[in-house]
């Protein structure tokens, strides 16, 4: 029987604040994303960042989204770089960044350009905090190669949906969730990656940890943004000192309770700003 995630589990699990802590450090988080044709989606991943108790939350964005991210929120610490799309000035604007943060999320938003992958497996290589990857960032471990994603299995963690799982293994997933579990897992110790694989069911795999799994959610979520979210939520914790694994288990929990809230609020006419909203209130009534 599945390793199932519960309630109690994820309100120890989660990352106590210091009543004695001042600014930035209950984390800083740089998230990089955007394109010409998917602004909103670094916009939510911050939402979930900054829902999630992050102090401090970076988007570093293609210029054409500029306006839009720094105006949406005063929260958002907003920086841009030319370009439609990340590519090799992303870089030099990431490397100022990220010796100032704890955790760096890739790919909401990020577009299918090659470059814009051969670009994050660089920022990958210079980062010294822990990695997400998302979205279309998540083909950048490819371009690592297993030895090198294996060197930064400390603190590199990927959130895909299945259509992206089923990519990066070069193979299409089997229905039975018994096996998609031994798949999941078999990838995480082989290449020395933690693995939130979204769907109705998670799966949380991580290198020399037993795989668990999720049931929070619901059809509802289906709806566009949600996955940015979850990923700005993973990006959080870890960033406010929860390992890996269990910012991804926490993660998938708390982002699913706070669709269940909703669906009963709303049925499933529910945006996946709403669940962003959301989230803070779900937090508090799980873990206090």
């Amino acid at each position: 029987m599945s390793n199932i995630i519960k309630k109690s589990e994820v309100a120890k699990m989660y990352p106590r604040r210091d009543p004695n802590s001042h600014k930035g450090q209950n984390g800083r988080v740089l998230i990089i994303g955007g394109s010409l044709n998917y602004f909103g989606a670094p916009i939510l991943a911050g939402l979930g960042a900054l829902g999630s108790g992050a102090d401090l939350v970076y988007l570093l964005v293609p210029e054409c989204n500029f306006d839009v991210s720094r105006s949406f929120y005063p929260d958002f610490i907003v920086r841009k770089y030319p370009g439609n799309f990340v590519n090799s000035r992303t870089l030099d604007s990431a490397v100022e960044l990220l010796p100032n943060v704890d955790a760096v999320l890739m790919g909401p938003g990020v577009s299918e350009d090659p470059e814009s992958v051969r670009i994050i497996a660089r920022i990958i290589k210079k980062a010294q905090c822990h990695v997400v990857l998302d979205a279309e960032a998540i083909p950048a471990i490819a371009q690592l190669g297993m030895q090198s994603a294996s060197e930064h299995q400390h603190h590199l963690t990927i959130t895909p949906h299945r259509r992206e799982m089923d990519e990066i293994t070069e193979g299409a997933l089997p229905d039975d969730p018994e096996e998609l579990e031994k798949v999941v897992t078999d990838f995480a110790h082989k290449w020395g990656v933690t693995i939130l694989l979204k769907g109705p069911r998670d799966i949380i795999a991580s290198p020399h940890q037993t795989t668990r799994v999720n049931t929070t959610g619901n059809a509802g979520m289906t709806v566009g943004g949600t996955g940015d979210i979850l990923a700005g939520l993973t990006a959080s914790l870890i960033a406010q000192h929860a390992s890996p694994y269990e910012a991804c288990q926490s993660a998938a929990f708390l982002n699913g309770a706070a669709g269940d809230t909703l669906l009963r609020q709303k049925g499933y006419n529910f945006m996946a700003t709403d669940v962003a909203l959301e989230l803070p209130y779900t937090i508090h009534s799980i873990v206090g």
